[in-house]
């Protein structure tokens, strides 16, 4: 079995389990899904904010969510800095309260994110890692895990590098918003770990069984 943790599409493939990432809607039927909510920094409203997260507590409890998030800190975005930060740590509270793990956005801010997982009481998976291996040292130092993607299919060695360096025990892997096929991604990281792939698919779905508790 394949492990997809983040994506936003709708796969249909009885040989993959994937987490589908909603941040809006939370009152869709997700019956018979695995799916991850939260409030992404992009899209947060100063005016709604406390209806947004009243919405989330709401549906997040139900058993179908495995995991809150994406959410997080983004540097890059036009979103209030106090807004994103306010957002991010009343989710922080609530994946500690109903107990449940966090999927991480982080952009050019791991030092302010790392700082607030200093709260943290549930598994933390940084999603989408294409930075350069001293950035994401501290997050595996820290007992956290990285979900890799599309940048494992690029030619980029110090990407590259970083996958390499990551303990095996502290991966994921996604496909997030590309329309790329996760047994793709599991091929790469075998050949850029220089393991088989039956290694990566073994250790993955140790990983995943640990964290999310399906």
């Amino acid at each position: 079995m394949l492990y997809n943790v983040h994506t936003h599409f709708h796969p249909e493939d009885k040989d993959i389990v994937y987490i589908e990432n909603r941040y809006k809607n939370f009152d869709t039927d997700i019956s018979g899904q695995k799916v991850s909510m939260g409030l992404h920094p992009w899209y947060l409203q100063a005016a709604h904010l406390e209806e947004q997260l009243a919405d989330l507590e709401i549906h997040a409890v139900k058993p179908e969510v495995l995991a809150i998030g994406e959410c997080g800190l983004d540097k890059l975005t036009a979103t209030d800095w106090d807004l994103q930060l306010m957002a991010f740590q009343r989710q922080i509270i609530l994946a500690n309260q109903i107990n449940k793990p966090l999927i991480v956005h982080c952009v050019k801010a791991f030092g302010e994110v790392l700082a607030e997982l200093k709260q943290v009481k549930v598994p933390v998976v940084f999603h989408g890692i294409n930075n350069k291996p001293s950035i994401v040292q501290p997050v595996t130092d820290g007992g956290h895990y990285l979900s890799f993607g599309k940048s494992l299919l690029s030619y980029n060695e110090v990407i590259l590098d970083t996958f390499r360096i990551t303990p095996l025990e502290q991966v994921f892997l996604e496909t997030d918003d590309a329309e790329t096929d996760i047994r793709e991604i599991y091929k790469s990281a075998a050949r850029i770990k220089n393991i088989t792939e039956k290694e990566i698919v073994l250790q993955l779905e140790k990983n995943f069984l640990n964290v999310f508790r399906p």
